[in-house]
C-alpha cells in the first residue's frame, strides 16, 4: 500500500471510530493536570500496560482517567504513524465506553482493551514489522471491535412498547357500544317474555 492509499485509510478509519460506541460515550471529562516530564516510548507504554492490569482488576474513575490520559499522550507522541494513533483511537473509545458503563460494559470489552494493547506493543517494538503487516493486524483489531460492538448492541434490551392510553373519544365509541349491546339484550328479553306468555295462554285453551 503506497503512502497516499495509507493516508487515506487511516483517515477513513479515524472518521468510524468515534461512531462505534457513540451511544455509550460519555461527555468529555474535565481537562487534565499537566502532564508529568515526557518518557520513553517503551516507559509510556509500560505505564499504559500497568494501568490496564488495574483496570482489569477494578474499575474506578481514576483508573480510567489516568488510562485515557496515557492513551492521550502516546497519541501526541506517536502523533506521524498512523497504525499506531488508529490503534490508539480504538483504545481511546474502548476506555471512554467502560468509564460511562462502569461494571456494566460488556463483560469482553477489558479483553479486547487487552487484545489490542498487545497489538499496540508490537507494532512499537518489532521493527522488523513491514508496513503492509502492521495494516492487517490493524485490520483484524478493527474486525474485532466492529464484532464486539455488534455483540453490545445485540445485548441491549429492547424497550417494551409503552401502553397507549385510551384517548377520550374512544372511550365515548366503547361505552356507546356497550350501552347498544344492553339496550339489545334488554329488548331481546322482551319479547322472548311475551312469547313465552302467548305460548302459556295458548296452551290453556
Amino acid at each position: 500500500m503506497d503512502k497516499k492509499a495509507n493516508d487515506t485509510f487511516a483517515f477513513d478509519l479515524e472518521n468510524r471510530l468515534d461512531d462505534f460506541f457513540s451511544d455509550a460515550m460519555p461527555p468529555e471529562a474535565p481537562s487534565a493536570p499537566e502532564a508529568a516530564p515526557a518518557q520513553g516510548p517503551e516507559l509510556a507504554l509500560k505505564d499504559l500496560k500497568s494501568t490496564i492490569l488495574a483496570i482489569d482488576w477494578e474499575i474506578t474513575d481514576s483508573v480510567l482517567d489516568a488510562f485515557l490520559q496515557q492513551v492521550d499522550e502516546l497519541s501526541h507522541r506517536f502523533s506521524t504513524d498512523k497504525v499506531i494513533v488508529s490503534l490508539l483511537k480504538i483504545l481511546d473509545s474502548l476506555g471512554k465506553y467502560v468509564r460511562k458503563k462502569k461494571s456494566k460494559a460488556h463483560p469482553d470489552t477489558i479483553k479486547r482493551v487487552m487484545a489490542v494493547y498487545s497489538c499496540l506493543e508490537t507494532v512499537v517494538s518489532n521493527e522488523n514489522l513491514s508496513q503492509a503487516e502492521k495494516e492487517q493486524m490493524l485490520r483484524e483489531e478493527i474486525h474485532q471491535f466492529k464484532r464486539l460492538k455488534a455483540k453490545i448492541i445485540e445485548a441491549k434490551p429492547v424497550p417494551s412498547k409503552p401502553v397507549q392510553p385510551v384517548k377520550s373519544g374512544e372511550a365515548a365509541s366503547l361505552e356507546a357500544v356497550l350501552n347498544a349491546i344492553a339496550e339489545l339484550k334488554s329488548s331481546l328479553s322482551a319479547e322472548l317474555a311475551a312469547i313465552r306468555k302467548e305460548i302459556a295462554q295458548l296452551q290453556k285453551r
